[in-house]
């Protein structure tokens, strides 16, 4: 029955009521109070429930800022505001009606109405008198007058006739209504059913996999393989494995069949590759191609003579490629892939000079520094 209430509560429309006065007319919001309690039971069939609220139902508990910054956020939402004043004016009502008004002057739907009502016997304090007249000159608001609690309800009743009337007090449209239905719908019927069939299928067709990740090289070359660590991380796991050889292939086990088809991010660091980060669909078996980094793939370095003289026109031999040495004894020599090796056969030869032959490992960090000497010498 619980849900059903919701529905019911959902398809009433609230009409937020806020009811100020000093100490002195408690009373009289009492009164106020039981009416309308009184017109929830006739409005109900409308769809319209009246949300009644004075000070007094509140929390007056401790809490940031003033209790009184309560009762004014509660204003600035209401639909109709109503202000009682006898014989004094209360310094926080006289604060709630200019809160109501500042909202009124604001809001394009002119909410909240405003209705203020001053008891006729004993309007006493001179403030109360400025009060009145302020209202009524400045804010353009007419103040009525009763001399007893019918009079007043009468009055009021009279005034709630007129917003119905205006069609301000409303109940929700037929097509909000029928949203509301569709929304009980969604979440109390159809909604438990799906969650029903998938929790069915997450246990009964729970199966953990496999996912199978080789490694495919996009140069290759004559350099060795010397193994590589395959980082595979998903939702909040992460595991690395190592791969010897690059014909072998790693297995991750134990995956969630949930996650199949994820997004993971997948790692491969090996020695003499760029390292690899890219996020793949996790699937049971993925081929991630890797490539040469540039280590192996530069011979460069300087060359001068036996005085630290830099030599121009140096040619540099490695393999079937060669280059010259620039004014400064400089060069450099890129190796292809295919022909790049751990170390490499570096020849230097200039007219004139001694042929240099060395051979020793590459490195695009380290360079080469060659020293020719004269011939003859």
């Amino acid at each position: 029955m619980r849900p059903l209430r919701k529905l019911s509560r959902k398809l009433t429309r609230d009409i937020k009521v806020f009811i100020g006065s000093s100490a002195e007319l408690n009373e009289d919001k009492q009164v106020f109070a039981d009416y309308f309690s009184g017109k929830n039971k006739i409005y109900h069939d409308r769809g319209i429930y009246f949300d009644q609220r004075t000070w007094m139902d509140f929390s007056s508990s401790l809490n940031e800022g003033r209790l009184q910054d309560r009762y004014n956020a509660y204003i600035r939402n209401c639909d109709i505001a109503i202000f009682l004043f006898h014989t004094r004016l209360g310094q926080y009502t006289k604060e709630e009606l200019e809160t109501a008004y500042s909202c009124f002057l604001k809001s394009r739907s002119t909410r909240p109405r405003i209705f203020v009502f001053f008891k006729e016997d004993g309007i006493e304090d001179d403030s109360l008198k400025d009060f009145k007249s302020y209202c009524e000159n400045r804010l353009g608001h007419f103040c009525d007058v009763y001399t007893s609690h019918d009079d007043l309800i009468a009055k009021f009743d009279r005034q709630l006739q007129i917003l119905e009337n205006e069609r301000f007090i409303t109940p929700y449209s037929s097509s909000i209504r029928l949203l509301y239905t569709i929304e009980f719908t969604l979440i109390y019927i159809i909604a438990p059913i799906i969650v029903a069939v998938l929790a069915f299928f997450a246990v009964h067709y729970y199966t953990p996999g496999t996912a199978t990740v080789r490694l495919d090289d996009l140069t290759p070359s004559a350099l060795p393989f010397r193994g590589a660590d395959v980082t595979l991380q998903y939702s909040d796991k992460s595991e690395t494995l190592h791969l010897d050889r690059l014909t072998d292939e790693v297995l991750f086990k134990e995956i969630h069949s949930r996650h199949m088809g994820g997004d993971a991010r997948l790692t491969i660091s090996a020695e003499g590759y760029v390292t690899v980060d890219t996020v793949v669909k996790l699937s049971k078996s993925m081929t991630v191609g890797i490539r040469r980094d540039q280590s192996s793939a530069l011979v460069f370095g300087t060359v001068k003579d036996e005085d630290n003289r830099p030599l121009e026109g140096v040619t540099i031999q490695v393999l079937d490629l060669e280059t010259t040495t620039d004014h400064a004894g400089n060069f450099r020599l890129a190796i292809p892939t295919e022909k790049q090796k751990e170390e490499q056969r570096v020849t230097a030869y200039k007219e004139g000079y001694q042929l240099w032959d060395f051979t020793s490992p590459v490195s695009d960090k380290i360079p080469w520094k060659i020293i020719l000497k004269r011939q003859g010498i």
